[in-house]
């Protein structure tokens, strides 16, 4: 259900009119498959925990993001603008890079994340 909930807010046309995403300057390694994450706002930042268990392991998150089901393979994660697994052979940003859209992750981390510390300057 999770990824259809992102689905259908992606292609609601009226959320993205005038909208600016900032990006993901950030994304670290927790535990398990949590990460944190930390968006770019104005002058600021927000940072969220978010548990990905339940969204590549429990569901199917489609062909591109199965192989994000090793652990080993997660653990790799990189946050620059969007959410990023280089090629685990090469650590380049080739077609074997795993990438989400800032606008997904953050989609993610305010529905299902724990919230961390929130930029006063969202609203």
């Amino acid at each position: 259900m999770q990824w259809q909930e992102w689905s259908e807010f992606a292609e609601d046309e009226t959320y993205w009119q005038n909208h600016l995403e900032r990006g993901l300057l950030k994304a670290s390694h927790v535990k398990n498959y949590v990460l944190q994450l930390w968006f770019e706002e104005f002058f600021d930042v927000s940072i969220y925990e978010l548990d990905f268990y339940s969204l590549i392991v429990e569901a199917y998150p489609g062909e591109a993001l199965l192989p994000l089901r090793d652990s080993k393979r997660f653990q790799m994660v990189k946050g620059d603008y969007s959410l990023m697994w280089l090629n685990p052979e090469t650590y380049n940003y080739d077609e074997q890079t795993i990438d989400l859209a800032p606008e997904c992750v953050r989609f993610f981390c305010e529905k299902y994340g724990k919230k961390l510390k929130i930029s006063s300057t969202v609203s």
